[in-house]
């Protein structure tokens, strides 16, 4: 073979090694090149106004869209004792009723009367807190709350930035008209898993049968959830989700643990709620982060206006709220771990003067109309809590500083 020949092979195998090279490229390449399914590790919510930018893959294994059997951590008691500086467990009844799928959790009074709140479900399978009762010694029954709409937090989000202004979980759940059927997979936005009861004063677990009552004290609610886009699977799955709920005679309280499975777009969103019957709740007490407190009255009977009759900006952590036709019924809201809940949207805490018959309070949480970018690993923590007190020589201010609806 001569000089020629070798030189026109040796090219030829160059040309096929350059062709290679250039149709498979290294493997840091292809990661750095992808950056929608990516994140950096964070404990905390990480805000950009675009998700372009590339991101590290997390070290941390991908976590399944579902759970397994809730566990029992060492700690148990503990955590909620230092949590909610919670004293003593009272003891509770439950009753759970399959046939309109509510389960009702009564405190009795010692001098005579109950308190009563629920857990209930919606058509599509997710269990929220539901009506709110009290009786007293004479047999006189108030309904402080009907089961209609969300006291959980309720997050506006999507995968991206088109679809992020889409509530989901708690009322906004599942937007169809048709019944709840546990084999239907194709509902939107919020899957049910599971739910597990506990005695809070011993940790173990109990299983309320339909129509029998049993006796606890403290009840510990553990609930699993899935937070997702489109029709359920793991691909479309965003949020994992676990709240442990505890009913401990007229308190309740709730940690919420979310962990986001994908990059996440969040706007204006709700870190807690409170509806209430206008009777009940007319006027609302903003206690201020400065140490102020600023009263809100709203009319007793009002309209229906679905635009803009908010009170905004009330920096608040708790907010107490009664109704001037029955003052002695209380009920007071709090967060507790503000900065976990991104407790940083310049509404803060708003109140409703949402309808004719009931207001409703916002613990508010990013912007409307911003979507901002929460990376993939990136967990929060909720904590807040809903308590009632009965105040019956309560008397009902006469001048409020702001009048709201009038």
């Amino acid at each position: 073979m001569n000089g020629k020949h070798m030189f026109r092979i040796l090219l030829l195998c160059l040309t096929a090694a350059v062709l290679f090279c250039a149709c498979n490229p290294a493997p840091e390449q292809e990661n750095s090149e992808s950056s929608e399914e990516t994140s950096e590790e964070s404990s905390a919510p990480v805000s950009e106004e675009t998700g372009e930018e590339t991101s590290e893959e997390s070290s941390e294994p991908p976590r399944e869209a579902a759970y397994m059997e809730y566990e029992i951590p060492e700690n148990f008691n503990d955590a909620y004792t230092d949590v909610f500086e919670i004293s003593d467990l009272k003891q509770m009844r439950i009753l759970y009723n399959e046939n309109v799928g509510s389960y009702s959790f009564y405190y009795d009074y010692p001098e005579g009367g109950t308190y009563m709140t629920q857990l209930v479900r919606k058509r599509w399978g997710m269990y929220m807190l539901g009506a709110i009762q009290h009786r007293n010694a004479s047999g006189v029954q108030a309904n402080i709350i009907g089961a209609s709409t969300d006291f959980e937090w309720v997050l506006r989000c999507g995968p991206t930035q088109g679809t992020s202004g889409t509530f989901r979980g708690g009322n906004h759940g599942d937007y169809t008209l048709s019944d709840w059927n546990a084999e239907d997979t194709t509902k939107t936005n919020d899957h049910f898993i599971d739910m597990t009861f506990y005695d809070a004063s011993t940790g173990e677990k109990v299983e309320p049968q339909s129509g029998v009552e049993m006796t606890v004290n403290g009840l510990r609610v553990v609930m699993h959830d899935n937070i997702y886009d489109g029709e359920y699977n793991q691909a479309n799955v965003m949020i994992n989700v676990e709240r442990i709920y505890l009913f401990n005679g007229e308190d309740v309280f709730l940690q919420s643990k979310l962990y986001m499975t994908r990059n996440t777009y969040f706007q204006m969103s709700y870190s807690c709620m409170m509806p209430i019957m206008k009777q009940y709740g007319n006027w609302t007490k903003f206690y201020n982060e400065d140490g102020t407190e600023k009263l809100v009255q709203t009319p007793l009977t009002g309209t229906s206006n679905y635009g803009n009759n908010f009170s905004n900006g009330n920096n608040a952590t708790k907010v107490e709220m009664w109704g001037e036709q029955y003052p002695a019924y209380h009920m007071t809201m709090q967060i507790y771990n503000p900065e976990d809940m991104f407790y940083r949207s310049t509404d803060y805490v708003k109140l409703w003067d949402m309808n004719p018959s009931s207001n409703k309070l916002y613990f508010s949480s990013f912007a409307l109309g911003t979507a901002k970018l929460v990376r993939k690993g990136t967990e929060w923590d909720f904590r807040s809590s809903w308590s009632f007190s009965y105040e019956p020589d309560f008397v009902c201010p006469t001048e409020p500083d702001e009048k709201l609806g009038f």
